[in-house]
């Protein structure tokens, strides 16, 4: 808290800071109360004379108000730290609250920032998804104060790692979106989260927009990742003509071998997804103008949700399939899209031996059963099949790692990527025939 004519102004970075601060204190007294309370003493412990008993009796006590002093002081900094973290979100809230109001007071279209074309890392105006992006500002505030409280009773009675791991990337991911003014579009912190994000703007002289959607396992603990890709996409573009959406609203198989194989998690989103992709259809039309392209990424399994999305009716101009689970379940040929999907360029890339494989394009019993999704996107009539080549580190890309290596900058096959949705170069030969063979006698030749 600064002082400030006329009275104080209020900086909620700081007493976040101090709660952390706090938080981190009542995990050191938590950690040495465990500690003390695992001391036991025998009345030998002393020596075999007869004080012995009452020595242990007096270390024992003695002990034990220590350990009890210790829970006070552990009781105390938690409900500081739950106070000061509350008191931080509620005057987030009403910084949000009065920036809308201000917000609604200027013209739709502000110019760029100078220095900031593209719009990474900053707000930008998107029309009617403004009121979206604040009112989710204020919802990611609400659930970075209930995250904070949740770690700290966590730490307090020795919870489990994994679920205060999980908890600590979800309030760095909320701190980041807050203090970076990114741009959420859907906010839901329930289950295993909820989110879709733009980066870059939808304005004048955007041209290309991408719609990523992620697949297995997705979550807020991974969504961040997901998120530096689309970064990654539209800073490489210096003109800033391209946009990003990262599409993960929706409730993502969380087990690759139970839940993978279901068709239902896709059947489900896809009409979220085609909503979706009508509204941001919109979205172009009113800022952007005509002549943008939109093109559709799905990865793994968001391959499978892309592609009942388009039997839907999605409105993209071309659709990318990267390690895709297939075309989507019941999608064996272009006959199972609608007349709408007739003009859809499409692309497909899967790595060498990436374990993917064994989902593509199963049929008979398991698509009976509701699993499989369809076609393999590598062998669809009409797509063309795009190589994923090289890591960033000159390696070739196969296996387990290459499913999601191919999305790392640098990579062979993040360029290809690049250069669909921005419709640059792309190499089309694939790991197919000859380039095969040859990956596999260099894989030989380095002793793999």
């Amino acid at each position: 808290m600064a002082s400030s004519a006329g009275g104080y102004r209020v900086a909620p970075a700081r007493l976040e800071a101090a709660a952390a601060e706090l938080e981190q204190r009542a995990g050191v007294l938590k950690t040495a109360q465990t500690a003390l309370a695992g001391e036991n003493v025998p009345a030998t412990a002393f020596g075999q004379v007869s004080a012995s008993s009452a020595a242990s009796a007096t270390y024992t006590k003695t002990i034990k108000d220590v350990a009890g002093k210790l829970d006070g002081q552990i009781t105390k900094a938690t409900v500081i730290h739950q106070g000061l973290t509350a008191a931080g979100g509620g005057y987030r809230r009403a910084d949000v609250q009065v920036a809308a109001s201000y917000r609604s007071l200027m013209p739709e279209n502000p110019l760029p920032k100078a220095g900031n074309p593209s719009g990474v890392g900053g707000a930008a105006d998107t029309g009617s998804w403004a009121t979206a992006i604040a009112e989710n500002r204020a919802k990611v505030t609400d659930a970075l104060t209930a995250e904070r409280e949740r770690l700290a009773n966590l730490l307090a009675q020795g919870g489990k790692a994994d679920d205060i791991a999980s908890a600590r990337t979800r309030i760095a991911l909320y701190e980041d979106i807050l203090a970076n003014d990114r741009q959420i579009l859907r906010f839901d912190p329930s289950g295993n989260g909820r989110i879709a994000e733009l980066v870059g703007r939808i304005e004048p002289g955007t041209r290309n927009v991408g719609l990523f959607v992620p697949g297995v396992n997705t979550s807020f603990d991974n969504f961040q990742s997901y998120a530096d890709l689309g970064k990654s996409l539209v800073a490489a573009d210096a003109t800033g003509r391209t946009a990003m959406v990262v599409w993960a609203d929706g409730v993502f198989p969380q087990n690759v071998v139970t839940e993978g194989p279901a068709a239902h998690y896709a059947q489900t989103m896809a009409p979220d997804l085609k909503a979706f992709g009508d509204e941001l259809r919109g979205q172009i039309d009113s800022h952007a103008g005509p002549g943008v392209v939109v093109t559709a990424v799905g990865h793994s399994y968001g391959g499978a949700t892309v592609g009942l999305a388009e039997q839907l009716g999605l409105r993209a101009d071309q659709v990318l399939h990267v390690e895709s689970a297939g075309m989507g379940h019941g999608i064996w040929s272009p006959s199972d899209l609608p007349a709408s999907q007739a003009g859809v360029q499409r692309y497909s890339m899967t790595a060498p031996f990436d374990p993917i494989v064994i989902a593509q394009g199963n049929a008979g019993l398991v698509e009976w059963l509701g699993a499989g999704h369809g076609a393999d996107p590598d062998r669809f009539p009409g797509v063309v099949e795009l190589e994923t080549g090289r890591d960033a580190n000159g390696d070739l890309q196969w296996g387990f790692d290459s499913h999601s290596g191919v999305l790392k900058p640098g990579s062979d096959s993040w360029n290809n990527i690049y250069g669909v949705i921005t419709g640059g170069a792309v190499t089309h030969e694939g790991f197919t025939g000859g380039s095969l063979r040859e990956m596999v006698v260099e894989g030989v030749g380095r002793g793999l």
